[in-house]
């Protein structure tokens, strides 16, 4: 039986769980420990700057309740959905390292975008995982103190989060996030663990949500697979997609885990997404692609596929400033 046909045999089932682990529904691996230190001993990484600026950025409205979906990149998978009335934000990572400590782990090189004080009162905060570079928990602090959000995310990665409106969702669960408006966790090929002895003990996932101008997906981390399809069988084509490009080489050791930007844009493809727009790049140097490699390499996949006759609306995001999709046609 090929990938796809055993994932349509059990669409939209529960994540595989053993009561202790979780694991991909692909049955895809993920490498081991001797793997990974191969890769810190092997790497070759491309040269990324120091620092890297922003141009600024508009102050984002208080809201947004005309019928349009507003989307603001604030830096690598961290965005602002305004859309419905509700401000939703994406793995909220606005700390100047990731890491178990402020002093430890890997620095920023982009700012975010927008700054904390600057952002929207936030109603709903969605969690994809529990990596560091997508579950920051002084970013996630400061939110609960300041707005007190409900926080979505997968099963058992509550426990990490400080707020006290949480919500764990498996596969295919959905939560009514107000105005009429439903958020479904959904399936990715990734894995999850912040330390030596919590590898998958959390689920890892995306998030689809359903407004009045059409479904939003947001991937959070993920590698290839037919998780992309079944997301489009179950919701319909995509308005909005937010989709992953960056922290993919070398392919040997990130395949599993991340997609590349030609996957990206077979992701989209598969999505039959009105408009992508590429996230999870240009912020932190993670893996061994370059700090331009993923937005050059996303150009050649667009016009790979425009020039084979198919439409893609696929987007390289400016930080900082939003992106406004309405019902019928991109106004902005």
């Amino acid at each position: 039986m090929t990938k796809i046909a055993a994932l349509e045999a059990g669409t939209h089932r529960p994540a595989p769980f053993d009561d202790r682990r979780f694991a991909n529904a692909a049955g895809t691996g993920v490498h081991g420990w001797a793997d990974a230190l191969k890769f810190m001993r092997t790497r070759q990484p491309e040269r990324w700057p120091r620092h890297a600026g922003n141009d600024p950025a508009p102050r984002p409205a208080d809201r947004i309740d005309d019928g349009t979906i507003r989307v603001t990149v604030v830096g690598h998978a961290t965005v602002l959905l305004q859309v419905g009335g509700l401000n939703i934000l994406t793995d909220p990572v606005l700390s100047p390292r990731i890491g178990p400590y402020s002093w430890l782990g890997v620095k920023r090189v982009r700012p975010p975008a927008l700054a904390f004080a600057d952002l929207p009162r936030i109603d709903v905060v969605l969690v994809s995982h529990d990596h560091y570079d997508h579950l920051d928990r002084p970013t996630l602090a400061a939110l609960e103190r300041r707005d007190a959000p409900l926080v979505l995310t997968g099963l058992k990665a509550g426990r990490k989060i400080p707020a006290a409106r949480i919500v764990e969702l498996d596969w295919w669960e959905s939560r009514e996030i107000g105005n009429r408006m439903v958020a479904t966790y959904v399936p990715a090929e990734h894995f999850s663990g912040r330390g030596l002895f919590d590898r998958n003990a959390s689920l890892w996932g995306g998030f689809v949500i359903e407004t009045a101008a059409g479904p939003v997906y947001f991937a959070g981390d993920t590698g290839d697979g037919p998780h992309f399809a079944a997301i489009r069988n179950r919701f319909g084509p995509m308005s909005v997609s937010l989709i992953p490009i960056g922290a993919y080489a070398p392919r040997w050791f990130m395949a599993a885990v991340h997609i590349d930007p030609a996957e990206a844009v077979a992701a989209s493809l598969a999505l039959e997404s009105r408009l992508s727009i590429a996230i999870h790049f240009g912020t932190f140097p993670l893996a061994d692609d370059g700090i331009d490699a993923a937005p050059l390499a996303l150009a050649d996949a667009v016009a790979a596929v425009q020039a084979a006759g198919e439409h893609i609306d696929f987007r390289l995001p400016v930080f900082g400033r939003p992106i406004v999709v309405a019902r019928e046609e991109l106004v902005a």
